[in-house]
């Protein structure tokens, strides 16, 4: 995403719009559910890839970010002729060891004006360059990977995917789900924040269960909506909670961890709510004992995203 657009979109806030929870569980969509994969999900990938530029765009996240992956031993790579920092959105995403979903990266906020939308990178081509062939969806789609978590045998998308693409809800859900292999869940958009991206708002942690950031300090009953709708897929639902006098503008950015097999690495700030967000976080997924770290974050943070937009993780055999 462009630098300049997510410095000065929290100046271009709309009003927030609530929609209607949406989560396609129709009769006629049961054929698809029964070809869904046990797909790799954060738990399984053991290769991260990072843009070129990051190190010249976050020199002290990367810095940080660079040596907490060697110190646990995490493979990483780069990737080049990437036009920004943010690969987790244009790169495709992964399903299978072989299984490479690919998909159009063209969000609208990149077409505010000639110098953003050049900042768009072309997945596939990335892919090209590393010999990984990309599968494309039947049906052309809309999407950018920041908006999918992968959960097994479902993935998480917000709704405004449905505004990208100029279908029918029921159509482009059906095309997606059959794209990804996975039922589909579908979570409200706030409209007042113009990326839609779901890593920003949840994250899978195994077994069953979601994590959701603190959404609630902006709207109790946007929250509600969320957590309504993940309850109906999954067996628990949790919720990060601050216990501080005045929450930082930031700290839902801790949900945007980055993770592999080997290594958690949680941003931080230098907020009160470091420590509490660390605790949280590896008490609820403890297999990652010893190997969770927090990773200085704040010449990220700026830009307006985090650990997981920054990276593009994979698992390689």
């Amino acid at each position: 995403m462009g630098y300049a657009y997510r410095k000065n979109c929290r100046n271009k806030r709309k009003k927030r719009y609530r929609r209607k929870v949406s989560c396609y569980l129709k009769e006629d969509n049961k054929k698809i559910y029964s070809k869904a994969l046990n797909m790799i999900t954060d738990f399984q990938c053991n290769m991260v890839y990072l843009s070129s530029s990051l190190r010249r765009e976050s020199p002290k996240t990367y810095a940080s970010l660079v040596s907490a992956l060697e110190k646990h031993g995490a493979e990483y790579r780069f990737l080049d002729n990437t036009h920004d920092i943010w690969c987790r959105d244009y790169m495709p995403v992964q399903v299978a060891e072989d299984i490479f979903c690919g998909f159009d990266y063209d969000p609208d906020y990149l077409h505010e004006s000639k110098e953003l939308l050049a900042t768009r990178t072309d997945g596939n081509m990335v892919c090209h360059d590393l010999g990984l062939e990309v599968k494309q969806p039947a049906t052309p789609l809309i999407i950018d990977g920041g908006n999918v978590i992968r959960c097994d045998n479902k993935i998480i998308m917000i709704e405004k995917v449905f505004r990208e693409n100029n279908y029918s809800k029921d159509n482009l859900a059906k095309a997606i789900e059959e794209h990804f292999m996975a039922e589909l869940i579908v979570l409200p958009w706030d409209e007042s924040e113009i990326y839609g991206h779901a890593d920003g708002l949840v994250r899978y942690i195994g077994n069953d269960r979601a994590l959701i950031t603190n959404y609630d300090r902006f709207d109790k009953s946007f929250t509600r909506k969320v957590i309504e709708a993940l309850r109906q897929h999954f067996k628990e639902v949790f919720k990060l909670e601050y216990n501080v006098q005045r929450q930082h503008k930031h700290n839902w950015a801790y949900i945007n961890w980055l993770q592999t097999d080997k290594v958690l690495l949680i941003p931080s700030f230098g907020y009160p709510e470091d420590e509490q967000a660390f605790k949280q976080i590896t008490a609820l997924m403890p297999m990652y004992q010893g190997y969770a770290e927090m990773i200085s974050a704040k010449d990220l943070i700026r830009h307006e995203g985090c650990l997981n937009c920054v990276s593009w993780t994979i698992r390689q055999g």
